[in-house]
């Protein structure tokens, strides 16, 4: 065998030696994720820099073809381990079968079954001429039809494992998009010289073995400056589609046109029955409360706000966040939606203020009422130690101790509903509370006339002290009453419509809620200038909304008050249950 030595031998003993180099590595990180794609892949650029180097560097033509036909079933792997290693490196969504990977390797067994055969067929090649290219003795063929089958094949494995590649190297960043950046220059490379070579565009010597090389460099660096083969990004997406699937915190991802493109388990269960459905419909459609807001012009600061959902038949308020969804470049591609439960700490945060306010009134309360209680009690005691008739400023102390004495019962009362929370409501039968409320107010009160309209049970869901409520409305009703006969008509009916509810209605004949009472009581505050004068009113309205339910005051004609109780009936909590 005839030796000819040139420099031309020099790129395809760079692409062996590089090859081999990124080969051992990828042996040595096997565990990996895509290591071992990419070891076969280098393994057979080796192979093929090998055996083309060999037909390189003899002159004789039995040797040259025998290295080719050695080369191209590596030759035809190269491109299907090319595509491997993409899907691999960079795609979560999709991992080739077994059944597919056989599929591609079709192709390169029918090329090779048909290099060893070429002399019965000529369907790589016709013929092969020895030409001389300055010093060097090379070869010429004259391609047969699968040869260009097994060309426009190999091309088209590298341009999709490329475009796979290319597509993390713009939507990624940092050190991710240096290793994708480098990958596609590694492949393009060599693509771009055998093309030239394939198309004549060149002299006989293949320059795809010195782009091969260079391809080589590429693969060294980016493994060992970008962490290639110990960091991929299908390893951060998997990560992170784990973290995405079990957040407590609900999160939607809508596209730039308002299409939900995916959504968590929490989010599914906001969403409901239709979850397995939405995916590609409008926002508007799925949660139209979160879409209407979004639509709405805020200002660019705010990106976040309540947001109230039925989930299960039961009203949860959400902290909802909107973060722009920024891809590569800053390509805005959709919004992240995010919803935190917040129901609890709304509760928390109501209960609080409630509490802020109790204590505020209670305060004021206690200093302003004590304060002219005790004056007029002091001032009594003064009189009855110069007076003869004693017995109208005994009176007049008795009944100022008295009323103190009820005020710190009320206090007291306030104190017992703070510490009630959710867990203590339970059904009470309310048509029993106003009965045993109305027979202990006719023996108190012998010359009032009562009147009780009630169904046989009407059961309410709320706390304990919503009798004493009640008996706080029924008393003040005949107590406040400057008629010789008090009125009371008491009614309670059960609400038929959607929200059911029990109905309690006190009227009376007396002299009415003063409007200053009223616009207090109604709007639940108070301030220096509009109070109300004692603790009774406020302790019904806590009470009364303490257990979910509302108040309301209105004018009887001819003359007096309506208070309407509305409390949650206990059948539909049930219901709900």
């Amino acid at each position: 065998m005839a030796l000819q030595l040139s420099w031309h031998l020099f790129p395809h003993l760079g692409a062996v030696v590089t090859s081999l180099f990124v080969t051992g590595i990828g042996v040595h990180y096997r565990n990996h994720t895509a290591t071992r794609s990419l070891a076969v892949l280098m393994l057979a650029v080796a192979w093929w820099s090998v055996a083309d180097m060999i037909a390189l560097g003899t002159t004789d033509l039995t040797i040259k073809i025998l290295m080719s036909k050695l080369a191209y079933p590596v030759v035809a792997i190269v491109p299907v381990a090319w595509v491997v290693f993409a899907t691999q490196y960079a795609s979560q969504d999709y991992r080739l079968s077994l059944r597919e990977l056989g599929a591609l390797l079709i192709v390169p067994g029918l090329i090779t079954l048909l290099t060893w055969t070429n002399e019965y067929h000529g369907l790589i090649w016709s013929s092969i001429d020895p030409v001389s290219s300055g010093s060097l003795v090379v070869m010429t063929d004259s391609v047969g039809p699968a040869f260009w089958v097994h060309t426009v094949y190999s091309y088209v494995l590298v341009a999709v494992g490329t475009g796979i590649i290319l597509r993390t190297a713009l939507v990624s960043d940092g050190i991710y998009r240096d290793q994708a950046v480098a990958l596609t220059f590694a492949a393009l490379l060599p693509l771009a010289g055998n093309t030239l070579h394939t198309t004549g565009f060149i002299g006989a010597l293949d320059p795809t073995k010195m782009a091969l090389a260079l391809s080589g460099v590429f693969l060294t660096w980016v493994i060992h400056r970008r962490h290639l083969l110990q960091l991929v990004p299908v390893a951060r997406d998997i990560a992170r589609d784990e973290v995405f699937s079990n957040m407590a915190t609900a999160v939607i991802i809508v596209d730039e046109d308002g299409q939900v493109a995916d959504f968590n388990a929490s989010a599914k269960r906001i969403i409901g029955h239709m979850s397995p459905d939405i995916v590609g419909r409008p926002l508007n459609t799925v949660l139209p409360e979160v879409a209407t807001i979004l639509d709405s012009p805020v200002p660019e600061s705010a990106n976040s706000f309540d947001v109230s959902l039925s989930v299960d038949g039961a009203e949860q308020i959400y902290d909802a966040q909107v973060t722009p969804l920024e891809r590569g470049y800053g390509t805005i591609t959709g919004q992240v939606i995010t919803l935190n439960n917040v129901t609890e700490r709304e509760k928390r945060e109501q209960r609080l203020t409630q509490q802020r306010q109790r204590l505020k009134v209670t305060n004021r309360v206690l200093r302003h009422d004590i304060r002219n209680d005790m004056t007029v009690i002091l001032g009594n005691a003064e009189m009855l130690l110069d007076a003869q008739q004693t017995e109208t400023y005994a009176h007049r102390i008795i009944q100022k101790g008295e009323e103190i004495v009820e005020l710190s019962e009320k206090a007291q009362r306030l104190e017992a509903l703070d510490g009630q929370g959710s867990s203590n409501k339970r059904a009470l039968d309310i048509v029993e509370c106003v009965e045993r409320t109305v027979a202990d107010l006719e023996q108190a009160w012998p010359d009032a006339e009562f009147q009780l309209e009630r169904p046989n049970q009407a059961d309410a869901y709320a706390t304990g002290l919503v009798s004493l409520a009640i008996k706080n409305v029924i008393e003040n009703a005949v107590k406040h009453n400057d008629k010789s006969v008090p009125k009371v008509e008491v009614t309670i009916t059960k609400s038929t419509s959607t929200a059911q509810s029990i109905v309690i209605d006190v009227a009376d004949n007396g002299p009415g809620i003063p409007d200053q009472e009223r616009e207090v009581f109604e709007e639940g505050t108070e301030t220096r200038l509009k109070h109300s004068r004692g603790l009774g009113l406020w302790l019904v309205f806590w009470i009364v909304t303490h257990s979910g339910g509302t108040i309301e005051i209105s004018e009887n004609k001819p003359r007096g008050s309506i208070v309407t109780i509305r409390l949650p009936s206990a059948e539909s909590k049930t219901d709900l249950a």
